[in-house]
């Protein structure tokens, strides 16, 4: 009877240190990095968040929420959707209409960290499906309404303007939500073919008037060039042509120069010679130059007579004459 009790006693024993163990066990947790804890007392959320370490909790009272707080990325590329992989959600492209309702194909990423004070409020308000409840919805909303301010013509040109757009709309609609926006990324805009023909028709004319452009560039360049030439040869000609009229104005003026010293010179000679020539002396350079023969021509010097020549008659004889001396008149022999 009495060992009846005792095992009764020991098994009771067991039973409470076990439970006691279980309970302490179950009191504790641990969070790991990059997550937090967020404690549900009786239902509701606390608004106490659990950094990562060893924590405790009240057993049967308090539930853990672990909640991920590392950065999260979005894909919106191809057709299809894909597989999800640890943060990582992979969407089809945003398809969207034109101001003209074209449909037009956008492909980006969108990158975003849960703001880990507000871990208890996301789980609260939205689940863990926090992405497709808000996240997903505000993204396409607002490619939406960027995309179809613009004609599908003008979109392939104006990509950074438009990254640029969506990149300052989603962080001013993130400011207002429980996360932070770490990046927006416009990869690639897919246009419907007639739009894609049409600019390639528009890319080939420009790409033709380019190159039309650089020919007349190039031909006015080569004009320009043979202008400077046909220029330079010219001012080679006129220049060769006015130092060769520089160069026989400057010999005219000294045969000019030369004849006028000459005929000075001539004029001062006669003026010397003229000077010199008296009657006396003509008498005596005709007396010394006579032969002894009867002259045949006379020259009258008198003053009345203004150089009269007077052929005289012939003489048979051959006596020589003597000579004529006359105070009014010059004798000249002419042999």
């Amino acid at each position: 009877m009495q060992n009846q009790k005792l095992l009764i006693i020991v098994g009771i024993l067991v039973t409470v240190l076990y439970l006691a163990g279980s309970s302490v066990i179950s009191a504790m947790y641990t969070i790991q990095s990059g997550t937090v804890g967020v404690l549900v007392t009786f239902g509701k959320f606390s608004e106490d968040i659990k950094q990562p370490g060893l924590h405790f909790k009240f057993p049967f009272i308090q539930n853990v929420n672990i909640f991920d707080i590392k950065m999260q990325t979005a894909n919106y590329l191809g057709r299809e959707s894909a597989q999800e992989d640890d943060g990582v959600m992979n969407r089809r492209q945003i398809e969207v209409l034109d101001s003209k309702s074209l449909p037009i194909g956008i492909e980006m990423s969108v990158q975003y960290t849960p703001k880990m004070e507000k871990a208890g409020f996301i789980l609260e308000r939205y689940g863990r499906n926090y992405f497709e409840k808000l996240i997903n919805p505000v993204v396409r909303n607002i490619v939406r309404d960027v995309i179809g301010k613009y004609q599908a013509e003008d979109i392939a040109v104006k990509r950074s303007e438009i990254g640029n757009e969506l990149r300052l709309q989603v962080t001013k609609e993130f400011e207002q939500l429980p996360f932070v926006l770490n990046n927006l990324g416009l990869r690639n805009i897919n246009l419907p073919p007639v739009v894609l023909k049409k600019i390639e028709e528009v890319q080939l004319a420009k790409q033709e008037e380019q190159r039309l452009t650089m020919i007349e560039q190039q031909a006015k360049k080569n004009q320009e060039i043979k202008t400077i030439e046909a220029n330079t040869r010219l001012i080679e000609v006129t220049t060769q042509a006015k130092a060769d009229a520089d160069k026989k104005r400057i010999e005219a003026d000294a045969r000019a120069y030369q004849i006028s010293t000459e005929a000075d010179a001539t004029a001062k000679a006669n003026q010397l010679i003229a000077v010199s020539i008296t009657p006396e002396l003509i008498n005596y350079r005709s007396i010394d130059k006579w032969n002894g023969q009867y002259p045949q021509m006379l020259i009258n010097g008198g003053e009345q007579s203004n150089g009269l020549i007077l052929s005289l008659p012939e003489i048979n004889n051959t006596a020589p004459l003597p000579p004529i001396v006359d105070e009014t008149a010059t004798p000249v022999t002419i042999q």
